[in-house]
């Protein structure tokens, strides 16, 4: 069998099967091609989740490495051994390896480099896991297959890639390929898994909720690096829309032993430190030292240096000592940043952040926190915006919006009174008719301003554009245009009562309202009728 025949079995193996035979991919006894064999018998180990069997085949591959195919190969294999055994390797072999990937023979290009960019993202490297997409071909064909299944598993690789790196727009052009073209159950699990992380940590809350039910539904055992990897995206997916208790759900659902040992040591350590976040949740102390006492071995991998410090800033803060707190935040901070890792390093921040306010700074705690925001705005990470402002304001401070968002990142109150705005109120008419003191009624319109990138209300108007009379439609109170406008955005009236603080009843009474003045007959109706009105 060519190369090509014994690496296409193998991957179609790995997508639908736990264990994989190995006469399927490995040559006869005494073949020449040992590196080669060597790196597909690791390979399947690996994703078994034997990192113990496949450190040794892995080293033998790299040994025998000596054409640009078995080298990629072989240091793929090794890195994805590193990234889940504690053993350190030679990375400037790893950049090696990188640099030869243009010459890998064509056919095998494809697999082998998102294979190597997998590695990379393994162990951190996202400076060469990024570099290595400029030579991953089109994820179009693999082995002459347009549906071969591991061309679903590369898309999911290439996904997030793309979304660490900080191309949130790019990661979701990937997982959106990828869950259209699944064919297998496995494709369509690991698929909806990566989409459902995608999409919380672009702030797509309801998107993302959606994608971890459907995991977490499934009758499935972690036999393998698909069905563990499923659980532990859900995980993530869960954890940054703030629902801590379902990605602990999901992080326990990733393996049958509470140490993790088929997962890889970076998401080993993401799995102790939600735990750890579920037990600070809960005030138990004692518990969160348990997962604390399971992440500490793990310091000393390079891929979860930053991990563990948050960890211990966790319960070094429920545990009332806030300045140790902050020395571990800042030190989860500088390893994240040493390391390229934008996200872990927004997430210390806040914890930073949180430790600060304790200690009440809480001016250099919001200037820090603001700085951090602007920067995941500019990359799309919606998900650290969300948690900043929750820590602001639980002691009365905010953010300001998103000046790239407009309308969609305002407040429902400050939607309300953009509306007023374009209907050409004056400060003193918002504030009596929306019972606020005119300071406030101020501080609103400079928000509105910042997020529209205007300097004058006229500026406002233009953006929205004329509303309620002008736009031939029943004039609506500054409150039902916030519900319109969270209709428009597919809201239940549960979610707009909670959102507005206001009873669902009282919602309810609104909605019928604009019905009635507007001559619709359903939501959709009202939501037909506002796309009009606003960029909503």
């Amino acid at each position: 069998m060519s190369r090509a025949d014994r690496l296409d079995a193998l991957l179609r193996e790995l997508v639908v099967v736990e264990a994989v035979p190995s006469h399927l991919y490995l040559d006869p006894v005494g073949s020449s091609d040992v590196a080669f064999d060597n790196a597909l018998a690791g390979l399947a180990a690996v994703w078994a989740g034997q990192f113990d069997l496949a450190a040794p085949l892995a080293a033998a591959a790299r040994r025998a490495a000596d054409d640009p195919d078995t080298v990629v190969f072989a240091e793929s294999v090794c890195g994805l051994v590193r990234a889940g055994a504690m053993v350190s390797g030679p990375l400037q072999e790893f950049a090696s390896a990188a640099s030869v990937s243009t010459r890998v023979s064509s056919e095998l290009r494809l697999p082998l480099c998102a294979l190597l960019a997998e590695a990379a993202l393994a162990e951190a490297r996202l400076d060469i896991a990024a570099d290595l997409l400029t030579v991953v071909p089109p994820r179009t064909v693999l082995f002459g297959r347009q549906d071969h299944p591991f061309l679903t598993i590369i898309r999911c690789f290439v996904a997030r890639v793309r979304l660490f790196s900080g191309d949130v727009s790019g990661a979701s052009e990937e997982a959106a390929q990828a869950c259209a073209r699944a064919r297998t159950a496995a494709e369509r699990i690991f698929a909806t898994a990566t989409a459902a992380v995608v999409d919380g940590s672009a702030g797509r809350r309801q998107e993302a909720r959606a994608g971890v039910h459907r995991i977490l539904a499934l009758d499935l055992a972690p036999t393998n690096a698909l069905t563990s990897g499923a659980f532990l995206l859900a995980s993530y997916a869960a954890i940054v829309g703030d629902d801590v208790r379902t990605s602990a759900v999901a992080t326990l659902r990733a393996s049958t032993d509470p140490s993790f040992p088929e997962v890889r040591i970076v998401d080993r350590a993401i799995c102790f430190e939600i735990l750890t976040r579920a037990a600070v949740d809960g005030g138990d102390l004692d518990a969160a030292r348990a997962w604390q006492l399971r992440a500490a071995p793990l310091a000393a991998h390079q891929s979860a240096g930053s991990t563990v410090e948050r960890i211990a800033s966790r319960v070094s803060l429920l545990a009332g000592d806030s300045e140790r707190s902050l020395e571990e935040a800042e030190r989860s901070i500088s390893l994240a940043v040493r390391a390229g890792r934008a996200l872990e390093a927004a997430e210390g921040e806040i914890l930073a952040a949180r430790a600060r306010m304790s200690l009440r700074e809480r001016g250099q705690a919001a200037r820090r926190l603001a700085d951090v925001v602007t920067d995941a705005d500019a990359h799309g990470f919606g998900a650290v915006r969300r948690s900043a402002a929750r820590e602001l304001r639980a002691v009365g401070r905010r953010l300001p919006p998103d000046a790239r968002r407009g309308w969609e990142g305002l407040s429902a109150r400050e939607r309300g009174i953009a509306v007023l705005i374009a209907d050409g109120r004056s400060n003193a008419q918002i504030a009596a008719s929306e019972y606020l003191s005119e300071h406030t009624v101020r501080i609103h319109v400079s928000r509105v301003l910042h997020a529209f990138g205007v300097p004058t209300r006229v500026g406002v108007a233009s953006a929205l554009g004329a509303l309620s009379v002008d736009s031939g439609l029943g004039p609506l109170t500054a409150r039902q245009q916030q519900i319109v406008a969270l209709i428009a955005t597919g809201a239940t009236n549960h979610s707009i009562a909670e959102a507005l603080d206001v009873s669902e009843s009282t919602v309810e009474k609104h909605v019928s309202a604009v019905m009635r003045r507007w001559e619709v007959t359903s939501r959709s109706g009202i939501a037909h009728r506002a796309a009009g009105q606003h960029p909503a």
